[in-house]
């Protein structure tokens, strides 16, 4: 993601903010039980997201490279029932909590299996599972597992690794327990030696939120697409980490984050949001259990303030909602335009946005989008954002839209929601911490259309000269009336009626006997259909030089919609039985054009909307 675009996303100034507060917090001391980890800066301090559709965050020291240590255990046990399958690895190390520290010799006292891989003892034993394979040794085998987490090269820390293997004492132990039950064969030093190496591996902060972000994508890389992990064993994986993955914390974590986690005491942690990002934290002091202090705290808050606990998950987790988006050069409002006006949008449409989104909004789903609407906003004035196809927002998705709608009204951008009826907690919370002038107009329109010819409507007053526009137009400049004769207009124009209609006065409805059109001298006018009691869908708006009612002419039977007064409207009615054989097929020839280029500019609609 470029700078700009960060600096564009309300969620890139959040994570600002957090870093800021929690840069303060010095609680915990850097691991020392390996004597090279003690040489990290207790200052360093990181932290990155990225979202299953490739989109990345990242404040503070997120490219200060240190070492995986436990969070390589996820990709180990992922990568053995890849290599084996469940049945086979189910054998020898066991899914459940220990409840112990990370270093715990916790094995079955009747069995010897380690109680789960994410203690080192359940760890030795996957890592003994990864055999040499056309001759590429173990460790060569984790370390190209570990690139396709994080799509580049990966390297061991030999300082690091030589220093645990000097001191891993107690992992000797606990190998050579494991070779006493039979979970690991003869050459288990061996395979602590690549344990070893495993954890040595040098990964940053970045790297971490990427891998997260694979087994948030269903074990897919979101920015390469290469497959990580089979999607049958991601769940399994992300099953352990949320029961295990903190170590003696777990059940802690699990009830006040509520994200499947890992932990390092190299200072990293990752939590998986499925199906929609992968959250890392680097800073290497840590608690008495081994997990960085200001990881917690930065997991906690985030979870806290997006409501992003696993069990508030909604239904879906679509990475796209937008289900289309066009300006109003491509689609417009269904209100007909005299020729100025529509050469003008035609022009100038391009400054009118229209998002229609779909299905669930979630944290994840609702950053893409957001950043996606945030680099559109250049040459942009006015956007639409239609929520009719949206069945939920959550708490998360909430809060970015109170970020986003600040930011785009500091930029002069004119919002409207529409659709957001069903939505009555999203709209309450906008209306709460929203200035009330912005919501006043934000929820000014239920529709998309009556929302979108608001936006021509402005954007014509601001550009167009009021005298360029007609706000009456005579008889024989009727749109109908070309290619009439001087002698054939004034002949209808003698058996018209001019009617006056009030603002909001129903002119006919559908269903009612037709028998004459109608031609707006001034004014406007709504088509409209009765959809039930209480509801109504406008089908085009006419003003002054146009005509309706003339389809009946084919007929001369019952009206097909309803028609109602906007604003005061005066018409010429012109009955069908005085309209004499030669008028009416010249009245016929131009409403045979007039339908074309309706039907032409209703294709393209279509080919924008479906």
């Amino acid at each position: 993601m470029d700078i700009a675009r960060q600096l564009n996303s309300s969620l890139h100034t959040y994570l600002q903010l957090l870093h800021q507060r929690f840069s303060k917090l010095h609680d915990g001391n850097v691991a020392s039980y390996i004597p090279e980890l003690s040489v990290a800066n207790p200052n360093d301090f990181g932290i990155a997201i990225v979202t299953v559709d490739g989109q990345v965050f990242q404040v503070g020291d997120t490219y200060e490279n240190f070492t995986i240590q436990s969070i390589s255990k996820a990709i180990t046990y992922g990568l053995a029932l890849s290599e084996h399958g469940l049945e086979h690895v189910s054998k020898y190390v066991g899914v459940e909590p220990s409840g112990d520290a990370f270093n715990s010799i916790s094995l079955d006292p009747q069995s010897g299996q380690p109680r789960n891989p994410m203690i080192n003892a359940g760890a030795i034993a996957t890592t003994a599972m990864i055999r040499e394979k056309d001759n590429i040794s173990p460790i060569e085998r984790i370390i190209k597992t570990m690139e396709n987490y994080v799509g580049h090269t990966v390297s061991i820390n030999d300082h690091v690794y030589n220093s645990e293997s000097k001191t891993g004492h107690r992992n000797r132990a606990i190998s050579h327990l494991l070779r006493n039950f039979d979970i690991v064969g003869d050459d288990h030093l061996h395979a602590l030696e690549t344990y070893f190496q495993q954890c040595s591996i040098n990964v940053n902060c970045r790297d971490l939120a990427l891998l997260a972000s694979c087994l948030a994508n269903n074990g897919v890389n979101p920015i390469t697409g290469v497959i990580a992990l089979d999607d049958q064993y991601v769940s399994k994986v992300l099953s352990v980490m949320g029961s295990c993955g903190m170590y003696d914390y777990s059940g802690n974590w699990l009830y006040h984050v509520g994200m499947p986690a890992k932990s390092g005491v190299g200072g990293g942690i990752i939590a998986v949001l499925p199906g929609q990002f992968g959250l890392a934290i680097y800073s290497p002091p840590l608690d008495e259990l081994g997990n960085s202090v200001r990881g917690i705290k930065v997991c906690e808050t985030i979870s806290k303030d997006f409501g992003l606990h696993l069990f508030h998950t909604a239904r879906s987790t679509s990475s796209s909602v937008i289900r289309v988006n066009f300006d109003a050069i491509n689609v417009r409002s269904r209100k007909l335009r005299p020729e100025p006006e529509h050469q003008y949008l035609k022009e100038n449409g391009h400054r009118i946005r229209c998002y229609e989104l779909q299905g669930e909004l979630m944290f994840g789903s609702t950053v893409s989008m957001i950043n996606q609407l945030m680099d559109e906003t250049i040459n942009t004035s006015f956007i639409i954002i239609d929520f009719h196809r949206v069945v939920a927002i959550d708490s998360a998705a909430s809060r970015l839209w109170l970020d986003c709608l600040s930011t785009l009204n500091e930029m002069n951008i004119i919002i409207f929601f529409t659709g957001t009826d069903a939505h009555y907690k999203f709209v309450r919370l906008l209306v709460k911490k929203l200035p009330t002038p912005l919501t006043a107009t934000l929820f000014q329109f239920s529709d998309r259309d009556h929302a979108l010819e608001e936006c021509e409507n402005i954007l014509i007053d601001e550009g167009l000269k009021p005298q360029s526009l007609p706000q009456e137009v005579d008889f024989a400049d009727q749109k109908m009336c070309a290619g009439f004769s001087v002698s054939q207009l004034n002949r209808l124009q003698d058996v018209t009626k001019i009617q006056h209609y009030n603002e909001g006065e129903i002119i006919f409805m559908r269903g009612d006997y037709a028998d004459s059109m109608y031609f707006i001298k001034s004014g406007v006018v709504e088509v409209f259909l009765k959809i039930d009691s209480t509801r109504e869908k406008r089908q085009t708006t006419l003003s002054a030089g146009m005509s309706f009612g003339e389809y009946a002419m084919v007929n001369q039977n019952k009206r097909a919609a309803s028609i109602r007064a906007v604003q005061s409207t005066t018409c010429y009615v012109l009955k069908f039985k005085d309209i004499d054989e030669q008028s009416r097929v010249l009245l016929f020839s131009n409403l045979a054009i007039q339908l074309a280029s309706r039907m032409e500019s209703e294709t393209q609609e279509i080919e924008v909307l479906y």
